[in-house]
């Protein structure tokens, strides 16, 4: 939610900003006249309290007929006070509504475009791989060496469902073990910290693993129920409850109505979430094997930020991405996303995109978005300065690894020849000595 003070103060930028996010000027037009209408209500309101409470003071003093008179008249002031509390909390909820109609305000710096072809690659690492063979894709490894069932997941799930075998599930729990070793390391933190010539604590990342479903009022609160998004969403109508897209969607309100003392922030956390998406706007896209599914695993980072460190905080995370991805030693493009293509709470967002040989192409396998104080007015949930204040935090989310596209990944550039994949070296500890996947004889 946008704070509706600088909206009111700020009317024309706001309509030139949201503009960019294809927003047209009607909606802020329509918020601005609920807010006008929910503080006519509420000022009325207020104007009969105090004329309640004037009534009150003076009665005690009153005796016999006055007294009657007066008892009398507080009745008519209570019954009015009913009626216009009635009509503020119905004009409380149409601001509310419009207000939610709204996404957040994108940077200055965010590339303005419409859509995907508009976004920026910012920078490209790592040297792609010449092979002396022709590549395969993931889907033709994954079947050959039968790490990846989606024939049989389809008879019992349907499609967009697959079984992950044999050393899959053990290359997805090392990168977990992975990542979390890295992120648990304040050292570690500290170092791309410094590369990024950023001041900010090296505080380490609180392992988490969150719930996988969410009430429709906390869904909402971290604008992932809004315009467009709630046919993504799967729902369970009987326990009134959603199935997340993210670990992200449920790491965030865990503090709802709660205030950081500031010298808590940052508060990170690394968190390991099984997903659910339809992939409803996906139809006839990547219907084969694992890239576009219903469920998926992912492991998320969310920060709760100081906003005057939230933009460093930012950087940090891209960082974090991309010496993960240097470390597994897989070539990606760091993308900045445009105003028309990034997500409806975000004020920045970067994506990173990893190589796939085999697909001969540039896959998203990660994104990092900065939603300033969108989420916390949502939900409520600040931070106290040291002279007592209350202020609303910033939120920030990233991927640490969205396990079946990293899996993807790893099978398209380190495969060999002869059908064999190994195993990335920084992975090796976590693999049970295994370091190379090599074909076996199918039993059925």
């Amino acid at each position: 939610m946008l704070d509706i003070k600088y909206i009111r103060e700020n009317l024309k930028l706001v309509k030139e900003l949201l503009g960019r996010k294809n927003i047209t000027s009607d909606i802020i037009d329509a918020v601005i006249e609920a807010d006008e209408n929910r503080r006519g209500f509420l000022q009325q309101y207020e104007g009969f309290r105090k004329k309640q409470n004037e009534f009150s003071e003076r009665v005690v003093k009153l005796s016999g007929t006055d007294k009657e008179d007066a008892l009398s008249e507080m009745k008519g002031i209570k019954t009015k006070l009913v009626e216009i509390e009635a009509e503020l909390k119905i004009a409380e909820e149409v601001f509310q509504n419009w207000a939610y109609k709204m996404p957040n305000i994108p940077f200055d710096d965010v590339p303005v475009g419409r859509g995907e072809a508009d976004n920026i690659v910012v920078r490209e690492i790592g040297e792609k791989r010449s092979f002396s063979f022709v590549p395969k894709d993931y889907v033709a490894l994954g079947e050959a060496l039968d790490l990846i069932d989606t024939e049989r997941a389809a008879k019992v799930s349907g499609a967009r469902f697959s079984y992950l075998k044999h050393e899959a599930p053990l290359l997805e729990f090392a990168l977990v073990q992975f990542v979390f070793s890295r992120l648990l390391n304040e050292s570690w933190i500290e170092k791309i910290a410094k590369k990024q010539e950023l001041d900010i604590s090296p505080k380490a990342f609180i392992p988490l693993v969150p719930p996988v479903m969410i009430r429709p009022e906390a869904y909402r609160g971290m604008g992932r129920l809004d315009p467009g998004q709630e046919e993504e969403r799967y729902f369970l109508p009987k326990d009134n409850l959603y199935l997340v897209g993210s670990g992200e969607h449920t790491t965030g309100p865990m503090h709802m109505e709660e205030i950081f003392d500031e010298d808590a922030l940052p508060h990170r956390h690394v968190a390991f979430s099984t997903c659910f998406r339809r992939e409803a706007g996906a139809y006839g896209k990547d219907t084969r094997g694992i890239i576009r599914v219903h469920q998926f695993d992912k492991i998320e980072l969310f920060v709760f930020a100081h906003p005057g460190k939230s933009r460093e905080e930012h950087e940090l995370l891209v960082g974090i991405q991309e010496a993960c991805m240097q470390e597994l030693k897989i070539p990606y493009r760091v993308v900045s996303i445009c105003t028309g293509d990034m997500g409806w709470p975000d004020a920045k967002q970067y994506d990173i995109e990893a190589w796939m040989p085999g697909q001969d192409q540039y896959r998203e396998t990660h994104s990092a978005s900065h939603t300033t104080d969108f989420q916390s007015r949502r939900l409520n949930m600040r931070y106290k300065t040291k002279d007592g204040s209350k202020n609303f935090i910033h939120t920030l989310n990233a991927t640490a690894f969205a396990i079946g596209r990293t899996l993807i990944a790893i099978l398209e550039n380190y495969q060999n020849e002869d059908g064999s994949i190994d195993v990335p070296e920084v992975l090796v500890p976590y693999m049970h000595g295994i370091m190379k996947i090599v074909p076996r004889k199918k039993l059925l």
